[in-house]
Protein backbone atom coordinates (compact mmCIF):
# COMPACT_ATOMS: atom_id res chain seq x y z
CA UNK A 1 0.00 0.00 0.00
CA UNK A 2 2.75 2.36 1.31
CA UNK A 3 4.63 1.79 -2.19
CA UNK A 4 1.66 2.63 -4.51
CA UNK A 5 1.20 5.74 -2.81
CA UNK A 6 4.64 6.72 -3.10
CA UNK A 7 4.60 5.62 -6.34
CA UNK A 8 1.64 7.94 -7.20
CA UNK A 9 2.76 11.08 -5.29
CA UNK A 10 6.01 10.79 -7.05
CA UNK A 11 3.25 10.95 -10.45
CA UNK A 12 1.98 13.57 -9.44
CA UNK A 13 5.15 15.94 -8.25
CA UNK A 14 6.63 15.06 -12.01
CA UNK A 15 3.03 16.09 -13.72
CA UNK A 16 3.03 19.08 -11.69
CA UNK A 17 6.16 20.17 -13.17
CA UNK A 18 5.23 19.86 -16.61
CA UNK A 19 4.81 23.69 -17.97
CA UNK A 20 1.63 24.48 -19.40
CA UNK A 21 1.64 25.22 -23.50
CA UNK A 22 -0.59 27.59 -24.44
CA UNK A 23 -2.55 27.82 -27.75
CA UNK A 24 -2.41 31.07 -29.66
CA UNK A 25 -5.21 32.60 -31.23
CA UNK A 26 -5.82 31.83 -35.03
CA UNK A 27 -7.56 34.26 -37.14
CA UNK A 28 -10.87 32.56 -38.98
CA UNK A 29 -11.14 32.62 -42.47
CA UNK A 30 -14.46 32.81 -44.03
CA UNK A 31 -16.45 29.25 -45.06
CA UNK A 32 -17.62 29.71 -48.43
CA UNK A 33 -19.87 26.13 -48.58
CA UNK A 34 -22.82 24.98 -46.29
CA UNK A 35 -21.60 23.71 -43.24
CA UNK A 36 -24.26 20.80 -43.18
CA UNK A 37 -23.71 18.89 -39.92
CA UNK A 38 -27.33 17.33 -39.82
CA UNK A 39 -25.89 13.70 -40.45
CA UNK A 40 -22.53 13.72 -38.89
CA UNK A 41 -21.92 11.61 -36.18
CA UNK A 42 -18.16 11.88 -35.58
CA UNK A 43 -16.37 14.67 -33.74
CA UNK A 44 -14.98 17.50 -37.01
CA UNK A 45 -14.03 20.65 -36.34
CA UNK A 46 -11.91 23.74 -38.42
CA UNK A 47 -9.91 26.21 -36.19
CA UNK A 48 -9.23 28.36 -39.62
CA UNK A 49 -13.25 28.84 -40.06
CA UNK A 50 -13.54 28.87 -36.26
CA UNK A 51 -16.09 26.01 -35.02
CA UNK A 52 -15.98 22.59 -33.60
CA UNK A 53 -18.66 20.06 -33.01
CA UNK A 54 -19.03 16.71 -30.83
CA UNK A 55 -21.73 14.11 -31.60
CA UNK A 56 -22.31 13.88 -27.77
CA UNK A 57 -20.94 17.33 -26.73
CA UNK A 58 -23.98 18.02 -24.29
CA UNK A 59 -25.44 15.66 -22.11
CA UNK A 60 -24.56 13.22 -24.62
CA UNK A 61 -26.23 15.40 -27.23
CA UNK A 62 -24.77 17.42 -30.13
CA UNK A 63 -22.32 20.57 -29.35
CA UNK A 64 -21.34 23.14 -31.96
CA UNK A 65 -19.08 25.89 -30.99
CA UNK A 66 -18.71 28.91 -32.78
CA UNK A 67 -15.17 30.82 -32.59
CA UNK A 68 -15.33 34.12 -34.30
CA UNK A 69 -17.23 31.83 -37.07
CA UNK A 70 -16.77 34.40 -40.12
CA UNK A 71 -15.84 38.35 -40.18
CA UNK A 72 -17.84 41.57 -40.37
CA UNK A 73 -16.86 42.04 -43.96
CA UNK A 74 -16.41 38.34 -44.79
CA UNK A 75 -19.31 36.86 -43.63
CA UNK A 76 -18.92 32.86 -43.60
CA UNK A 77 -21.73 30.43 -45.09
CA UNK A 78 -24.73 29.11 -43.52
CA UNK A 79 -25.09 25.71 -40.82
CA UNK A 80 -27.22 23.44 -40.60
CA UNK A 81 -27.08 21.02 -36.91
CA UNK A 82 -28.58 17.80 -35.76
CA UNK A 83 -31.70 17.33 -33.88
CA UNK A 84 -31.14 18.37 -30.17
CA UNK A 85 -28.26 20.57 -30.72
CA UNK A 86 -26.41 23.01 -28.55
CA UNK A 87 -24.60 25.83 -30.33
CA UNK A 88 -22.29 27.78 -28.08
CA UNK A 89 -21.25 31.46 -29.37
CA UNK A 90 -18.15 32.88 -28.58
CA UNK A 91 -16.43 35.87 -29.89
CA UNK A 92 -18.96 37.99 -32.72
CA UNK A 93 -20.05 35.53 -35.64
CA UNK A 94 -21.35 36.24 -38.53
CA UNK A 95 -23.39 33.73 -41.09
CA UNK A 96 -24.65 34.83 -44.01
CA UNK A 97 -26.75 33.11 -46.68
CA UNK A 98 -25.64 34.88 -49.85
CA UNK A 99 -23.24 31.64 -50.94
CA UNK A 100 -26.55 29.47 -51.01
CA UNK A 101 -29.45 31.53 -52.01
CA UNK A 102 -33.10 30.79 -52.90
CA UNK A 103 -34.72 30.29 -49.37
CA UNK A 104 -32.11 29.05 -47.71
CA UNK A 105 -31.74 30.00 -44.18
CA UNK A 106 -28.53 31.12 -42.30
CA UNK A 107 -28.81 29.06 -39.10
CA UNK A 108 -31.09 26.15 -39.22
CA UNK A 109 -31.54 23.24 -36.99
CA UNK A 110 -33.14 19.79 -37.71
CA UNK A 111 -36.47 18.61 -37.30
CA UNK A 112 -38.12 16.33 -34.56
CA UNK A 113 -35.90 17.85 -32.14
CA UNK A 114 -34.83 20.97 -29.94
CA UNK A 115 -32.08 23.82 -30.54
CA UNK A 116 -30.17 25.20 -27.48
CA UNK A 117 -28.31 28.84 -28.91
CA UNK A 118 -26.00 30.30 -25.75
CA UNK A 119 -22.08 31.43 -24.78
CA UNK A 120 -21.29 35.07 -24.26
CA UNK A 121 -20.82 36.15 -28.18
CA UNK A 122 -22.69 37.71 -30.60
CA UNK A 123 -24.11 36.08 -33.27
CA UNK A 124 -25.11 38.23 -36.56
CA UNK A 125 -27.14 36.40 -39.40
CA UNK A 126 -27.46 37.85 -42.52
CA UNK A 127 -30.16 36.93 -45.19
CA UNK A 128 -30.80 40.73 -46.70
CA UNK A 129 -30.39 39.80 -50.65
CA UNK A 130 -32.37 36.21 -50.59
CA UNK A 131 -35.59 35.17 -49.12
CA UNK A 132 -35.34 33.11 -46.36
CA UNK A 133 -35.37 32.81 -41.97
CA UNK A 134 -32.09 34.33 -40.10
CA UNK A 135 -32.62 31.41 -37.42
CA UNK A 136 -35.05 28.58 -37.66
CA UNK A 137 -35.79 25.52 -36.29
CA UNK A 138 -38.11 23.72 -39.31
CA UNK A 139 -41.38 22.11 -39.27
CA UNK A 140 -41.07 18.59 -37.92
CA UNK A 141 -43.95 15.98 -35.96
CA UNK A 142 -45.83 16.68 -32.82
CA UNK A 143 -43.78 15.70 -30.09
CA UNK A 144 -44.24 19.71 -28.80
CA UNK A 145 -42.54 18.58 -25.53
CA UNK A 146 -39.07 18.00 -27.30
CA UNK A 147 -39.54 20.66 -30.28
CA UNK A 148 -38.26 24.00 -29.26
CA UNK A 149 -35.98 27.01 -29.58
CA UNK A 150 -33.95 27.78 -26.22
CA UNK A 151 -32.14 31.21 -26.89
CA UNK A 152 -29.93 32.27 -23.33
CA UNK A 153 -27.38 34.58 -22.59
CA UNK A 154 -26.36 35.17 -26.38
CA UNK A 155 -26.68 38.34 -28.38
CA UNK A 156 -28.55 37.57 -31.71
CA UNK A 157 -28.67 40.25 -34.73
CA UNK A 158 -30.98 39.16 -37.18
CA UNK A 159 -31.41 40.82 -40.62
CA UNK A 160 -33.85 39.69 -42.87
CA UNK A 161 -34.54 40.97 -46.29
CA UNK A 162 -35.49 44.09 -47.22
CA UNK A 163 -38.67 44.66 -49.31
CA UNK A 164 -41.02 47.12 -50.84
CA UNK A 165 -44.86 47.11 -49.85
CA UNK A 166 -46.11 45.01 -52.24
CA UNK A 167 -43.23 42.99 -53.74
CA UNK A 168 -43.21 39.27 -52.45
CA UNK A 169 -44.22 40.44 -49.41
CA UNK A 170 -46.07 37.55 -48.33
CA UNK A 171 -43.36 35.39 -49.43
CA UNK A 172 -41.08 36.46 -47.32
CA UNK A 173 -39.93 34.87 -43.97
CA UNK A 174 -39.63 35.47 -40.03
CA UNK A 175 -36.27 36.37 -38.75
CA UNK A 176 -36.29 34.24 -36.13
CA UNK A 177 -38.84 30.93 -36.30
CA UNK A 178 -39.76 27.87 -34.78
CA UNK A 179 -42.53 25.63 -35.62
CA UNK A 180 -43.32 25.06 -31.49
CA UNK A 181 -42.22 26.64 -28.56
CA UNK A 182 -39.77 29.75 -28.61
CA UNK A 183 -37.75 30.67 -25.29
CA UNK A 184 -35.62 33.66 -24.55
CA UNK A 185 -33.84 34.00 -21.56
CA UNK A 186 -31.46 36.93 -20.57
CA UNK A 187 -30.52 37.56 -24.10
CA UNK A 188 -30.28 40.25 -26.83
CA UNK A 189 -32.83 39.95 -30.08
CA UNK A 190 -32.51 42.82 -32.76
CA UNK A 191 -34.35 41.86 -36.02
CA UNK A 192 -34.36 44.18 -39.09
CA UNK A 193 -36.72 43.86 -41.82
CA UNK A 194 -38.20 40.43 -42.66
CA UNK A 195 -41.87 39.60 -42.58
CA UNK A 196 -41.68 38.70 -38.74
CA UNK A 197 -39.55 39.31 -36.10
CA UNK A 198 -40.10 36.31 -33.95
CA UNK A 199 -42.64 34.00 -35.36
CA UNK A 200 -43.92 30.27 -33.75
CA UNK A 201 -46.49 28.45 -36.03
CA UNK A 202 -47.78 26.99 -33.05
CA UNK A 203 -49.95 23.42 -32.79
CA UNK A 204 -53.16 24.03 -30.84
CA UNK A 205 -55.54 24.59 -33.61
CA UNK A 206 -57.97 27.31 -34.50
CA UNK A 207 -61.48 26.74 -32.11
CA UNK A 208 -58.47 25.37 -29.62
CA UNK A 209 -59.65 26.19 -26.46
CA UNK A 210 -56.71 24.76 -23.94
CA UNK A 211 -54.46 27.63 -22.70
CA UNK A 212 -52.34 25.47 -20.53
CA UNK A 213 -50.81 23.53 -23.36
CA UNK A 214 -50.65 25.21 -25.75
CA UNK A 215 -47.11 26.33 -27.47
CA UNK A 216 -45.42 29.84 -26.06
CA UNK A 217 -43.36 32.44 -27.05
CA UNK A 218 -41.64 33.33 -23.91
CA UNK A 219 -39.57 36.27 -23.22
CA UNK A 220 -37.79 36.25 -19.60
CA UNK A 221 -35.26 39.09 -18.19
CA UNK A 222 -34.27 40.08 -22.12
CA UNK A 223 -34.34 43.17 -24.73
CA UNK A 224 -35.95 42.54 -27.79
CA UNK A 225 -36.03 45.29 -30.31
CA UNK A 226 -37.99 44.59 -33.63
CA UNK A 227 -37.75 47.25 -36.32
CA UNK A 228 -39.10 44.99 -39.47
CA UNK A 229 -39.20 48.55 -41.60
CA UNK A 230 -37.80 48.87 -44.88
CA UNK A 231 -35.62 51.11 -45.66
CA UNK A 232 -38.31 53.11 -48.38
CA UNK A 233 -40.55 53.59 -44.32
CA UNK A 234 -43.35 51.00 -45.68
CA UNK A 235 -44.20 48.64 -43.26
CA UNK A 236 -47.65 46.74 -44.41
CA UNK A 237 -47.32 43.14 -43.71
CA UNK A 238 -44.23 43.51 -41.40
CA UNK A 239 -45.20 41.83 -38.27
CA UNK A 240 -43.29 41.75 -34.50
CA UNK A 241 -43.78 39.01 -31.83
CA UNK A 242 -46.09 36.29 -33.79
CA UNK A 243 -47.69 32.99 -32.50
CA UNK A 244 -50.24 31.60 -34.18
CA UNK A 245 -52.01 29.01 -32.39
CA UNK A 246 -50.59 29.90 -29.01
CA UNK A 247 -49.90 31.92 -26.65
CA UNK A 248 -47.15 35.07 -25.49
CA UNK A 249 -45.86 35.60 -21.82
CA UNK A 250 -43.43 38.14 -21.21
CA UNK A 251 -41.72 38.41 -17.73
CA UNK A 252 -38.64 39.64 -15.87
CA UNK A 253 -36.78 42.63 -16.09
CA UNK A 254 -37.46 42.72 -20.41
CA UNK A 255 -37.07 45.42 -22.59
CA UNK A 256 -39.53 45.18 -25.57
CA UNK A 257 -39.57 47.20 -28.76
CA UNK A 258 -41.67 46.94 -31.48
CA UNK A 259 -41.64 48.87 -34.60
CA UNK A 260 -43.05 46.55 -37.43
CA UNK A 261 -46.86 47.62 -38.82
CA UNK A 262 -50.22 45.95 -39.16
CA UNK A 263 -49.40 43.32 -36.20
CA UNK A 264 -46.72 44.34 -33.66
CA UNK A 265 -48.05 41.46 -31.18
CA UNK A 266 -50.33 38.46 -32.50
CA UNK A 267 -51.45 35.88 -30.05
CA UNK A 268 -54.08 33.22 -30.53
CA UNK A 269 -54.09 32.79 -26.94
CA UNK A 270 -53.44 34.88 -24.09
CA UNK A 271 -50.63 37.86 -24.10
CA UNK A 272 -49.11 38.20 -20.79
CA UNK A 273 -46.96 40.56 -19.55
CA UNK A 274 -45.81 41.03 -16.04
CA UNK A 275 -42.35 42.04 -15.87
CA UNK A 276 -40.43 44.88 -17.49
CA UNK A 277 -41.71 46.96 -20.22
CA UNK A 278 -43.19 46.76 -23.80
CA UNK A 279 -43.19 49.81 -25.87
CA UNK A 280 -44.99 49.52 -29.73
CA UNK A 281 -44.32 52.11 -31.68
CA UNK A 282 -45.57 50.73 -35.26
CA UNK A 283 -47.24 52.26 -38.18
CA UNK A 284 -49.05 50.68 -40.33
CA UNK A 285 -49.73 51.59 -44.13
CA UNK A 286 -53.18 51.81 -43.80
CA UNK A 287 -56.34 50.96 -41.86
CA UNK A 288 -57.11 48.26 -44.06
CA UNK A 289 -54.34 45.81 -42.76
CA UNK A 290 -55.71 42.80 -41.73
CA UNK A 291 -55.10 42.71 -37.74
CA UNK A 292 -54.74 45.18 -34.79
CA UNK A 293 -51.73 46.05 -33.25
CA UNK A 294 -51.91 44.07 -30.58
CA UNK A 295 -54.61 40.96 -31.18
CA UNK A 296 -54.68 37.99 -28.69
CA UNK A 297 -57.86 36.53 -26.48
CA UNK A 298 -57.43 38.04 -23.56
CA UNK A 299 -54.62 40.80 -21.80
CA UNK A 300 -52.90 39.94 -18.36
CA UNK A 301 -51.05 42.61 -16.94
CA UNK A 302 -49.17 41.19 -13.90
CA UNK A 303 -47.60 43.22 -11.42
CA UNK A 304 -44.31 43.30 -12.19
CA UNK A 305 -44.94 45.33 -14.93
CA UNK A 306 -42.96 48.32 -15.34
CA UNK A 307 -44.92 50.16 -18.37
CA UNK A 308 -46.94 48.97 -21.61
CA UNK A 309 -47.05 51.32 -24.35
CA UNK A 310 -48.91 51.24 -27.86
CA UNK A 311 -49.21 53.83 -29.99
CA UNK A 312 -49.66 54.51 -34.10
CA UNK A 313 -50.34 56.98 -36.40
CA UNK A 314 -53.35 55.39 -38.58
CA UNK A 315 -55.35 53.28 -36.57
CA UNK A 316 -58.72 54.04 -35.26
CA UNK A 317 -59.22 53.25 -31.76
CA UNK A 318 -60.56 49.82 -32.12
CA UNK A 319 -57.62 48.76 -33.94
CA UNK A 320 -55.26 49.35 -31.17
CA UNK A 321 -56.01 46.71 -29.14
CA UNK A 322 -58.13 43.57 -29.77
CA UNK A 323 -58.92 40.73 -27.22
CA UNK A 324 -61.73 38.53 -29.24
CA UNK A 325 -62.70 37.25 -25.79
CA UNK A 326 -64.44 40.13 -23.85
CA UNK A 327 -64.33 40.53 -20.37
CA UNK A 328 -61.23 37.83 -20.00
CA UNK A 329 -58.77 40.66 -19.61
CA UNK A 330 -57.13 42.08 -16.19
CA UNK A 331 -54.89 44.43 -14.99
CA UNK A 332 -52.69 43.80 -11.58
CA UNK A 333 -52.51 45.44 -8.36
CA UNK A 334 -51.07 48.56 -8.16
CA UNK A 335 -50.74 49.38 -11.96
CA UNK A 336 -51.74 52.47 -13.20
CA UNK A 337 -53.96 53.50 -16.79
CA UNK A 338 -51.82 56.43 -17.57
CA UNK A 339 -54.47 56.30 -21.22
CA UNK A 340 -57.17 53.96 -21.37
CA UNK A 341 -59.80 52.90 -19.45
CA UNK A 342 -60.19 49.06 -17.69
CA UNK A 343 -63.59 47.93 -16.79
CA UNK A 344 -65.33 44.49 -16.38
CA UNK A 345 -62.51 42.51 -17.80
CA UNK A 346 -61.86 44.98 -20.81
CA UNK A 347 -59.25 47.87 -21.80
CA UNK A 348 -60.19 50.22 -24.25
CA UNK A 349 -57.51 52.42 -26.08
CA UNK A 350 -57.80 55.94 -25.18
CA UNK A 351 -56.36 59.55 -27.21
CA UNK A 352 -52.67 60.30 -25.85
CA UNK A 353 -52.93 64.10 -25.07
CA UNK A 354 -49.12 64.28 -25.06
CA UNK A 355 -48.29 62.72 -28.91
CA UNK A 356 -51.07 64.61 -31.11
CA UNK A 357 -54.12 63.25 -29.87
CA UNK A 358 -53.08 59.48 -31.35
CA UNK A 359 -55.08 56.19 -30.24
CA UNK A 360 -53.17 54.77 -27.39
CA UNK A 361 -53.11 52.18 -24.28
CA UNK A 362 -50.73 53.28 -21.35
CA UNK A 363 -50.06 51.45 -18.03
CA UNK A 364 -47.52 52.26 -15.68
CA UNK A 365 -45.90 50.06 -12.77
CA UNK A 366 -46.34 50.13 -9.02
CA UNK A 367 -47.36 46.61 -7.62
CA UNK A 368 -44.80 43.48 -6.60
CA UNK A 369 -41.76 43.10 -9.12
CA UNK A 370 -41.94 39.25 -9.78
CA UNK A 371 -39.07 37.41 -10.47
CA UNK A 372 -39.03 33.95 -12.34
CA UNK A 373 -36.53 30.89 -10.88
CA UNK A 374 -36.43 27.82 -12.66
CA UNK A 375 -35.11 24.87 -10.81
CA UNK A 376 -33.02 22.32 -13.42
CA UNK A 377 -32.30 18.87 -12.03
CA UNK A 378 -29.88 16.14 -12.82
CA UNK A 379 -28.91 16.19 -16.28
CA UNK A 380 -29.95 19.99 -16.42
CA UNK A 381 -33.71 18.72 -16.44
CA UNK A 382 -36.30 21.46 -15.67
CA UNK A 383 -37.77 20.53 -12.29
CA UNK A 384 -40.09 23.81 -11.51
CA UNK A 385 -40.56 27.13 -12.10
CA UNK A 386 -41.76 29.52 -9.31
CA UNK A 387 -42.29 33.05 -9.25
CA UNK A 388 -40.36 34.97 -6.22
CA UNK A 389 -41.19 39.04 -5.26
CA UNK A 390 -38.06 41.01 -5.24
CA UNK A 391 -36.13 40.12 -2.53
CA UNK A 392 -37.88 37.12 -1.44
CA UNK A 393 -36.60 33.31 -1.00
CA UNK A 394 -37.21 30.96 -3.51
CA UNK A 395 -39.03 27.41 -2.32
CA UNK A 396 -36.67 24.87 -3.99
CA UNK A 397 -38.57 21.48 -5.46
CA UNK A 398 -37.52 18.03 -4.35
CA UNK A 399 -34.94 16.61 -5.65
CA UNK A 400 -33.53 13.15 -6.91
CA UNK A 401 -30.89 12.43 -3.93
CA UNK A 402 -28.86 9.52 -5.58
CA UNK A 403 -28.46 8.93 -9.29
CA UNK A 404 -26.14 6.46 -10.55
CA UNK A 405 -24.68 6.01 -14.19
CA UNK A 406 -21.47 4.25 -16.11
CA UNK A 407 -19.09 6.13 -13.73
CA UNK A 408 -20.41 5.24 -10.58
CA UNK A 409 -22.86 6.94 -7.83
CA UNK A 410 -23.52 10.67 -7.81
CA UNK A 411 -25.29 11.99 -4.44
CA UNK A 412 -27.04 15.67 -4.59
CA UNK A 413 -24.90 18.36 -2.91
CA UNK A 414 -26.26 21.48 -2.97
CA UNK A 415 -27.91 24.19 -5.57
CA UNK A 416 -25.80 26.15 -7.47
CA UNK A 417 -27.13 29.64 -6.57
CA UNK A 418 -28.14 31.06 -3.02
CA UNK A 419 -31.93 30.85 -2.84
CA UNK A 420 -32.80 34.18 -0.69
CA UNK A 421 -32.77 37.61 -1.71
CA UNK A 422 -33.82 36.92 -5.01
CA UNK A 423 -33.35 40.45 -6.94
CA UNK A 424 -33.72 38.70 -10.75
CA UNK A 425 -34.53 35.63 -12.80
CA UNK A 426 -32.36 32.94 -12.61
CA UNK A 427 -31.70 29.64 -13.01
CA UNK A 428 -30.78 27.47 -9.99
CA UNK A 429 -28.99 23.96 -11.11
CA UNK A 430 -28.77 21.04 -8.91
CA UNK A 431 -24.88 20.18 -7.99
CA UNK A 432 -24.34 16.73 -7.65
CA UNK A 433 -20.54 14.96 -6.21
CA UNK A 434 -19.35 11.75 -8.03
CA UNK A 435 -18.92 9.29 -4.43
CA UNK A 436 -14.67 8.93 -4.32
CA UNK A 437 -14.19 11.57 -6.88
CA UNK A 438 -12.12 13.91 -3.94
CA UNK A 439 -10.55 15.75 -7.56
CA UNK A 440 -13.73 16.68 -8.89
CA UNK A 441 -12.52 16.02 -12.27
CA UNK A 442 -15.64 13.57 -12.82
CA UNK A 443 -13.98 9.92 -12.73
CA UNK A 444 -12.81 7.61 -9.42
CA UNK A 445 -8.87 7.05 -9.36
CA UNK A 446 -5.99 6.48 -7.60
CA UNK A 447 -4.47 10.03 -7.06
CA UNK A 448 -8.30 10.59 -5.37
CA UNK A 449 -7.28 7.81 -2.57
CA UNK A 450 -4.23 9.51 -2.34
CA UNK A 451 -5.53 12.95 -2.05
CA UNK A 452 -8.31 11.94 0.86
CA UNK A 453 -4.80 10.00 3.18
CA UNK A 454 -2.95 13.58 2.51
CA UNK A 455 -6.19 15.19 3.55
CA UNK A 456 -6.97 12.76 6.75
CA UNK A 457 -2.80 13.03 7.85
CA UNK A 458 -3.58 17.04 7.88
CA UNK A 459 -1.08 17.12 4.37
CA UNK A 460 -3.60 18.94 1.98
CA UNK A 461 -6.81 21.17 3.23
CA UNK A 462 -9.63 19.92 0.61
CA UNK A 463 -12.96 22.23 -0.11
CA UNK A 464 -15.92 21.30 1.41
CA UNK A 465 -17.18 19.70 -1.82
CA UNK A 466 -14.20 17.85 -2.02
CA UNK A 467 -14.44 16.47 1.86
CA UNK A 468 -18.04 15.69 0.50
CA UNK A 469 -16.40 13.46 -2.43
CA UNK A 470 -14.62 11.61 -0.36
CA UNK A 471 -16.38 11.02 2.40
CA UNK A 472 -17.24 7.52 1.84
CA UNK A 473 -18.84 6.43 5.12
CA UNK A 474 -20.41 9.97 5.30
CA UNK A 475 -19.46 10.63 8.84
CA UNK A 476 -18.83 14.09 7.64
CA UNK A 477 -14.72 14.08 7.51
CA UNK A 478 -12.29 12.55 5.35
CA UNK A 479 -10.16 9.75 6.90
CA UNK A 480 -7.57 6.85 6.40
CA UNK A 481 -10.27 4.50 5.56
CA UNK A 482 -12.04 6.74 3.22
CA UNK A 483 -8.62 6.23 0.94
CA UNK A 484 -8.27 2.84 1.64
CA UNK A 485 -12.04 2.20 0.38
CA UNK A 486 -11.23 4.59 -2.72
CA UNK A 487 -8.23 2.52 -3.50
CA UNK A 488 -10.01 -0.75 -3.53
CA UNK A 489 -12.83 0.33 -5.60
CA UNK A 490 -10.32 1.42 -7.99
CA UNK A 491 -7.95 -1.83 -7.86
CA UNK A 492 -11.61 -3.54 -8.24
CA UNK A 493 -11.59 -5.10 -5.26
CA UNK A 494 -15.26 -3.95 -4.26
CA UNK A 495 -17.71 -2.62 -6.91
CA UNK A 496 -19.09 0.27 -5.01
CA UNK A 497 -18.34 3.02 -3.19
CA UNK A 498 -22.27 3.96 -2.16
CA UNK A 499 -23.15 3.14 1.37
CA UNK A 500 -26.74 3.89 1.91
Amino acid sequence: MKRVLAVLLTALIVLAAMPAFAVLPQATQARTTLLDLSNTTTAASSSAEGWSFAPRGYNNKPQLTLNSYGKANQHSAPIIVPKDTRIVVNGDCYIDNVYMGEAHPALSGSPDGYLIIDGSGTLNLYTESYHGCCLTLPNGGENVEAEFLYINDVTINCYGMERDMYNCALKLQPCIYSNHNIEIHNATINTHWGKFGIRVEGYTPIGGTSETNCNEILIDNSTVNIQNESDNGLWNYAYGLNITYGKIHITGNSNVTINAGSQSIYAYHSLTIDGGTVNILSTPVSTADIAALVYCKWLVLGQGLQSFYVSTTKYPLTKVLHCKQSGMSSLGSGLNMQIGTFSGGDFTPGEDPNNGDLPALYVTGGGTVMHTVRFYGYGDQLLSTVQVPHGGTATPPSVQQVVNNSNGTYLFYQWDRPLNNVTSNMDVHAEYVLIGDTSLNDVVQADDALLALRSSMGIDRLSDKMVFAGDIDRNGSLEASDALLILRYVMGIIDTLYIP
